[in-house]
């Protein structure tokens, strides 16, 4: 079993190697399932947060969620805006 800090980190390293979206300002770890397995589920955001407008995050949000396999430690899916979720195994 992975722990919160590992799955970050995977699901930061999916995000670079693959070219999705993470911001370094904003990222969040909870326990979720899909299909039956245990998982990481990351959040984060596919632009950077900008403190300088919050207006911008209220009204155009682009959340990026990282479902990270805690047994085999990889990530399994990824979904993003309009409940899209893409199964990568």
């Amino acid at each position: 079993m992975i722990n919160e800090k590992k799955a970050i980190e995977i699901a930061k390293s999916f995000a670079r190697d693959n070219r999705y979206g993470w911001d370094e300002s904003f990222y969040e770890a909870k326990l979720s399932s899909i299909d039956g397995k245990s998982v990481w589920l990351i959040s984060t955001l596919d632009i950077k947060h900008f403190k300088e407008l919050p207006w911008m995050m209220e009204e155009m949000p682009s959340p990026i969620h990282y479902f990270i396999d805690m047994s085999l430690g990889e990530c399994i899916a990824v979904k993003g805006r309009g409940d899209i979720t893409i199964k990568l195994k």
